[in-house]
C-alpha cells in the first residue's frame, strides 16, 4: 500500500487515480458539510463545480426535487436554499431531501477524481472511521486535499497527516504503508502541530481560510468542523453523488 497526498484541487499537474482509493478532504467546509447533511438524513449530495451547472441540473430534474446549497467566497449563493455552513444542514432542514452542492474547492476536488476505484469523504468529523476503512484495503491511497483557490490549506493537510498517523498506528503489526514525499510532509505537519495543540481547532483558527471564515461570521463552523470523530460515518462519492456507505 502506498499513500500519497495531493495538496490542492485545480493543480496544473493532473493526477492519475486509476485503481486507487481517494479520500477527498475539505475541512472548511465542503466535506464537513456533506458528512453533516448525510448524517442528518439527507438522501444524497450531488457536487457540481459551477453555479450554472447547479441551476441547470435543478431545472432539468425539477427544482422541487432538490435543495440548492453552496457558496462563493464563503458567502451563500443568491437564490440558493442553503450556504456551505454545516450548521445549516440540520435534520429538520435536510432529512429526506436531496442536495445539489456547489462550492469553490471541495466539489471541484470531487469532480477531479475520475478513474478512482473508490472516492471517500474525509474530515475531522469521521477521521478514525476513514482510517479504519483504509486499513482493510490493499489498494494505493491518495488523500486529496481540496486546498484553497489552487493553493495549500493547512487544515486539509493537517487532517491528511492525522489520517496517515492513525493508519500507521493501526497497521503497526501488519504491512507498513509506503509514504510518498507529500505523505511525509502531511505526517510531519500533523506531528508538529499536534505537539503544540490539543486538537485541530487552534491550527484551524490560525489558518488563512479559518481566519477569513471567522471574519465573515462563521466562527462556529470552525468549532463544528474541528470535532474529531463527532460524526463517525463513512460516505462515498459514486456515480455523481455522495451517499452514506
Amino acid at each position: 500500500m502506498k499513500i500519497d497526498v495531493v495538496l490542492s484541487a485545480g493543480m496544473k499537474a493532473k493526477h492519475d487515480f486509476s485503481g486507487q482509493i481517494v479520500v477527498v478532504i475539505d475541512v472548511l467546509r465542503a466535506t464537513s458539510t456533506i458528512l453533516t447533511a448525510l448524517t442528518n438524513g439527507c438522501l444524497e449530495v450531488i457536487p457540481v463545480q459551477k453555479v450554472a451547472d447547479a441551476l441547470a441540473l435543478a431545472e432539468r430534474v425539477g427544482r422541487d426535487q432538490f435543495l440548492l446549497g453552496g457558496e462563493r467566497k464563503g458567502i451563500p449563493i443568491p437564490g440558493f436554499d442553503l450556504g456551505n455552513s454545516p450548521l445549516e444542514y440540520t435534520r429538520e432542514r435536510v432529512e429526506g431531501k436531496k442536495v445539489i452542492l456547489c462550492t469553490t474547492n471541495g466539489t471541484k476536488a470531487l469532480n477531479e477524481t475520475k478513474g478512482a476505484a473508490e472516492v471517500i469523504i474525509g474530515s475531522f468529523l469521521n477521521i478514525t472511521r476513514v482510517a479504519s476503512y483504509l486499513k482493510e484495503t490493499e489498494k494505493d491511497i491518495t488523500l486529496f486535499c481540496s486546498g484553497q483557490d489552487g493553493g495549500l490549506a493547512i487544515e486539509d493537510l493537517l487532517c491528511a497527516g492525522q489520517i496517515i498517523k492513525k493508519l500507521l498506528f493501526i497497521t503497526k503489526n501488519a504491512t507498513i504503508p509506503e509514504l510518498t514525499d507529500a505523505g511525509r510532509v502531511a505526517l510531519i505537519t500533523y506531528k508538529h502541530l499536534a505537539n503544540k495543540n490539543k486538537g485541530p481547532i487552534i491550527a484551524m483558527a490560525q489558518s488563512g481560510h479559518g481566519q477569513y471564515l471567522a471574519s465573515i461570521g462563521f466562527n462556529d463552523d470552525l468549532l463544528h468542523c474541528s470535532q474529531v470523530d463527532a460524526l463517525p460515518n463513512l460516505a462515498e462519492y459514486k456515480n455523481g453523488s455522495v451517499v452514506l456507505k
